[in-house]
């Protein structure tokens, strides 16, 4: 297994990264929750008032200026992906999935252990599709969690890997990080900048962080997750078969 770079060792990773950060950045392109006058063209569908409303709001606000997803470390992709692949070719193990999209919807780059060998597939989504695994993700995600009452100490979280983790890079040098584990039942986002260079492990560092918050995942992931799994599972076959 490739334990890709995030800029941070995993010790930083396990207790200061998973801080939950927001930009003040965040707060200046959401300062109007979702619903509010002038900003009907990027709300989230049924949103709540709280901070994940205002980060959906702005991940919405940047979807032009996203240069691809990034997904690695977690028990998303290195287990259920994993056990997935493995099923179909004895001994898959996935180390990283990438989503970039394109004028006629996205594309899904899953990698292979092990990497050096760059083991790689892809598959194509529609238009309609990768906006409705956009939406899952962000609106019905996000969008539904509220500011969480009780956030955890440094040391969370307290198992690892997490379940899941994702960094969204943008072309102004800017990234936005989000992970969740169902046993603190806490999602994190992070708002960072980046070196706008990509390299061959597809995960530059992240140069900076600012102060932020955690959100509740409240059961909002569970179905933006599956579908995000089945858009994998369904349109990437592993290579040669």
């Amino acid at each position: 297994m490739r334990n890709y770079e995030t800029g941070l060792s995993n010790k930083v990773l396990a207790s200061v990264l998973v801080a939950v950060i927001v930009t003040t950045g965040v707060f200046i392109a959401a300062t109007n929750l979702p619903g509010d006058e002038g900003n009907d063209t990027i709300t989230p569908t049924n949103p709540v008032s709280g901070l994940g409303a205002r980060a959906a709001l702005y991940l919405n606000s940047m979807r032009d200026n996203v240069v691809y997803y990034w997904m690695c470390n977690s028990t998303f992709v290195n287990q259920d992906l994993s056990d997935y692949y493995d099923s179909i070719h004895s001994g898959a193990f996935v180390d990283g999935v990438y989503m970039t999209e394109t004028e006629t919807g996205g594309v899904i780059t899953v990698l292979f252990s092990p990497y050096y060998l760059n083991i790689r597939s892809e598959g194509s989504l529609t238009e309609t599709e990768w906006n409705s695994l956009s939406g899952s993700l962000i609106d019905d995600g996000i969008g539904q969690m509220v500011e969480a009452a009780n956030p955890p100490s440094a040391e969370w979280p307290h198992t690892w890997p997490v379940d899941f983790y994702m960094t969204v890079y943008f072309n102004d040098n800017t990234c936005f990080l989000v992970g969740y584990t169902s046993s603190d039942e806490l999602v994190y986002i992070v708002n960072g900048t980046w070196s706008g260079i990509i390299n061959d492990r597809l995960s530059p560092p992240i140069l900076s962080f600012d102060d932020g918050y955690w959100l509740t995942e409240g059961g909002h992931f569970d179905i933006p997750l599956q579908n995000l799994y089945t858009a994998i599972t369904g349109k990437v076959t592993y290579p040669g078969s």
